[in-house]
Order: structure tokens, then sequence, then C-alpha cells
């Protein structure tokens, strides 16, 4: 009796376990879009969506195992997604579905080359890369579409208050900088600044800095911005606990709101094309206002910058020597320790001491 008693309590574990394991795996997006698996699983297409961009691994191996059990789950999802969600104006306004879509191939493209997980990147890339979802920007563009400026609002009651600051640098990019308080009793804070691409009236702020995806869409529209965050939290964007940057902001200055910022002229002997004298594949060009960084014929950041013939305070010395700051994700300054026309030495303030040195290209 002792041996089966044993024997039925060791059973009865297993099976606790069993259901436990079922239970969690049924609970996770991918499952519960596979108990539904209709046209009508919009939702459930969406919690697939968000998870994938929170981190695709795991749903790249929800899919594998679909795909080897002989199911086209995969396949019903995408096409979901694409026509019930990324294609249909009743879904969300224009502005919110071309950011969808260009996050879904923002995160694909850094699978795209996996041994693993590649060919599921390639098929999600392609099936909603041409989507047409940009010429539906274009046809809601205003006529007196206005971006540089700087933007502000304040909630009643102090419950809160933001500032974003715009510039647009070209047409594709703008610059931004943005500053958010939240409530009482804390003021938590968020300071976010960059470039972001801009496609008709909606720039897109990405970012994985902090540890997870940040997706910010700004859409402009008769003197205003309304902010919504698609993607991530207080954390992921790199803002203080239950600060958004969420909200409208109405323009209060239709100026370049970094002229103060804009530096001195910057001397012939520092613009130009530079190719490091270390790696000649590492080249530097700066120009109209941009530090351009170029690997292997390459573009792999391009920023703005301006030139100081004394370092601002800002950039963390107390030495008045010429610099460069650049304007990226976060602001970033070079000291400037040699400049002739022929050759250029920077160093970065804050680093190591390393001294980056670049011969001008022919």
């Amino acid at each position: 009796m002792k041996i089966q008693s044993t024997h039925l309590a060791g059973l009865m574990l297993g099976l606790v376990l069993l259901v436990l394991s079922c239970k969690t795996k049924e609970s996770g997006p991918w499952q519960k879009f596979m108990a539904c698996a209709t046209n009508a699983c919009v939702a459930e297409v969406v919690a697939v969506k968000d998870a994938y961009l929170q981190d695709p691994k795991p749903l790249y191996e929800e899919f594998i195992l679909t795909d080897q059990r002989g199911e086209d789950h995969f396949i019903g999802w995408l096409y979901i997604l694409r026509d019930s969600v990324l294609l249909n104006s009743n879904f969300a306004a224009v502005e919110e579905r071309f950011a969808m879509q260009q996050a879904l191939i923002s995160k694909s493209k850094e699978f795209e080359n996996d041994p693993k997980y590649g060919d599921w990147a390639k098929a999600i890339i392609q099936e909603i890369e041409l989507l047409a979802i940009a010429s539906e920007l274009e046809d809601v563009l205003p006529t007196d579409f206005q971006v540089t400026g700087t933007y502000t609002y304040e909630l009643p009651k102090d419950a809160g208050s933001g500032e974003i600051k715009i510039l647009a640098t070209d047409g594709e990019t703008v610059r931004f900088a943005i500053s958010v308080v939240g409530p009482p009793p804390a003021y938590n804070q968020g300071t976010m600044e960059g470039t972001a691409p801009i496609m008709g009236d909606v720039a897109t702020i990405s970012t994985t800095e902090y540890g997870g995806k940040c997706t910010i869409i700004l859409t402009f529209s008769d003197g205003q911005i309304v902010a919504k965050t698609l993607a991530g939290g207080s954390a992921e964007c790199g803002f203080g606990n239950r600060v958004m940057a969420d909200g409208t902001y109405k323009m209060v200055d239709d100026l370049d709101p970094f002229r103060g910022e804009g530096g001195d002229e910057v001397p012939a002997n520092v613009q130009g094309s530079w190719v490091s004298t270390e790696d000649a594949k590492s080249e530097v060009k700066l120009e109209d206002g941009q530090y351009i960084d170029i690997y292997d014929g390459k573009e792999v950041a391009k920023n703005p910058f301006s030139y100081h013939k004394a370092c601002p305070e800002d950039c963390g010395t107390a030495d008045k020597e010429p610099c460069i700051k650049t304007v990226g994700q976060d602001a970033m300054c070079y000291a400037v320790i040699f400049a002739d026309g022929k050759a250029l030495q920077l160093s970065l303030i804050g680093g190591r001491g390393n001294t980056l040195s670049f011969k001008r290209k022919k």
C-alpha cells in the first residue's frame, strides 16, 4: 500500500505539472492566436505583433514549431496583420499604421541574416515592406505644413508638462529634443534627444538604448504635435517612473529651437571628407551641418553638428578648446586637437582619451 500511495502521489504531481505547463503555454499570445485563427482575430494578431516588437526570438521558435507540425498559422497571422491592421483605415489612423509598419521592418531587419531565424524575418519584411501606407500619408499632408519650432503642453492642476523642439534638417530627417515632467509629488522627468526619420507629417522615434523597444510617433498638423507611444513604457524610453511623452503639444515658436547652439562658423580646414589613418574603410564627412560616419563605403550614422571655438560647458569640459558637438540619440563632443586642412585629429570628450586621426580624402 505504501508503494502504491507513493506511486499515486507521483502520478498526481506529474498531472499537476502537465496541467500547469499546458496552461502556461496556452496563455501566450501565439497560442491564443492559434486557438482563434480566423479573420476576426485582430486583437490576437496585434498581441503577437506587440510581443514580436519586444523580443522576436521566442516567436521565431513558435513559428518553427508550428511549421514542423505542418500548420500554416504563421501565414495566417501575417495576412491578417497586413489586411486587417496595416492596410485597414478603420483600425487606426494612417500615421499609427505607418509607424507600426516601420517598427516591424526595423525589428525584422535585425534578424534577416540570422542563420536560424533569417527566413522568418525575410518573410515578414517581404510581405509588409512594400505596402503603400506612405502614399496615404502624402494624401493627408497639409498644404501649410510646418515642422520646425518649439511645442509645449501643460496639464491642469500641475499634473504634468512637456516640451518638444523640432528642426527639419532635410526632407527626410528632423532633429528633436523632448523634455517632459510628471505629476506631483515625485515630479519625475524624462528627456530624449536625437534625430528621427519623417515621412509625410509623421516623425518616428525609435530606440532600444534602454533595454527594450521604445517607439514614439510625432504627428504634425495645424501648429501642433500629437505624440503617441506605440511600443515601450517609461523604462524602455529612458524616462522617469510613470513619465510618458504622450500628449498634444501646441507650437509657441516657429524659429529654429537650436539656434542658440549654432556655435561658430565651421573652418574650411575642418569641413570635408576624411579617411582614418588607422583603418582605410573608416571615414568621416563634415558638410552642410552634418557629421556623417561611413564604413566600407556605407553610411552608418548621420547627425547634425556644430563647431565651437570654445567648447560649451555642457560638453563636460572646462577647457576652452575648439570642439565639434554632434546630436544623435545623445549629444557627443569631440575636441579638435589638430586641423590644418590636410590632417584632422579629434578626441571624444569624456571618452578614453584616444585620438582619432584622419587625412583628407582625395
